[in-house]
């Protein structure tokens, strides 16, 4: 990074060289946030845990084998914040990153922060008083779709709820189009038997709703937000190798599954899946559908020229 002595200096700057201690016992919250490579976005993202109003907090910084200056950064950060708990590890992927940030975590409730993306300075106070509030498990907040020049609502929560039966958890969450980890608050012991599975994409596509299958009560939480970054770089960004390509099509065989042995309303659209795309120059020539026992071959995705039973 061109500006890495710049942004070290910045932080040193924020925190007016001088180590803030806090002497907590035992956090309420851990803030679990892995790196890998992120090292133009992640002063945004500590900067915002750091200045968090709830001040009783352990922030996990997972340092999954990082190859750019990500690691640096972190580091200095946490010259200067005692809650700063820096955990380096060989790389294991996202989900071996937020396995080791449960791990290490101490907190009575949990939260994950994905290191590109950054959240307002009352997120996590105002879920925390939520969810004590209304004795939940689980407190969600708006998420806000960031990219370069504009920014949208992804989910938007205008008024305190609470859910108890699985179906308006679902709903409230927006599963199966947003299943998102990170713009929650956790009561740890209700998830901490819940790891993410390593070794694939997609890992939060079946570990929410299993989750709020196992939880009781969820409360969602208007006033603030989650703000995720649209990274032209990140995973989920990049031409799907194959590997991605399966990973998505069991991810959404997963959901099917789990809703129909559930009992929970899916739409046609939702059980419509991609088995598989073959690009050519960056461009899908050819996409193979699947929807109940039939797959369908559409040419440049518009096109439909074949149809075959599976």
């Amino acid at each position: 990074m061109k500006n890495l002595q710049n942004i070290l200096a910045k932080i040193r700057d924020d925190f007016h060289n001088d180590r803030k201690e806090y002497a907590l016992g035992t956090p309420e919250v851990s803030v679990i946030i892995p790196v890998y490579n992120v090292e133009d976005y992640i002063y945004d993202c500590l900067y915002s845990v750091v200045n968090q109003t709830f001040k009783n907090i352990e922030i996990i910084v997972v340092n999954d084998g990082t190859k750019d200056d990500s690691g640096k950064i972190s580091d200095e950060f946490a010259k200067y914040d005692s809650r700063i708990k820096i955990v380096n590890q060989k790389n294991q992927g996202l989900s071996g990153a937020r396995n080791t940030g449960l791990d290490t975590a101490s907190g009575n409730y949990i939260c994950f922060i994905d290191s590109d993306d950054w959240i307002e300075a009352n997120f996590i106070e105002s879920l925390y008083n939520a969810i004590k509030d209304e004795n939940a498990d689980i407190a969600c907040a708006t998420i806000i779709r960031k990219r370069k020049n504009s920014q949208k609502y992804r989910v938007h929560y205008t008024e305190k709820n609470v859910y108890t039966t699985l179906e308006n958890k679902i709903n409230a969450c927006r599963i199966p189009v947003c299943c998102y980890v990170w713009n929650k608050l956790y009561r740890f012991d209700k998830i901490k038997k819940f790891k993410f599975k390593t070794g694939v994409y997609y890992e939060d596509v079946q570990w929410m709703p299993e989750v709020l299958k196992q939880t009781n009560k969820l409360v969602t939480v208007p006033d603030t937000a989650y703000y995720y970054r649209v990274n032209k770089n990140s995973i989920v960004k990049k031409i799907p190798s194959q590997k991605k390509q399966d990973d998505s099509y069991n991810a959404k065989k997963y959901i099917i599954k789990f809703f129909d042995e559930n009992h929970l309303p899916l739409s046609k659209k939702e059980r419509t899946i991609t088995k598989f795309v073959h690009y050519f120059l960056n461009i899908p020539v050819l996409k193979i559908k699947e929807y109940a026992d039939t797959q369908t071959f559409w040419l440049f995705g518009l096109l439909p020229v074949f149809k075959k039973k599976i």
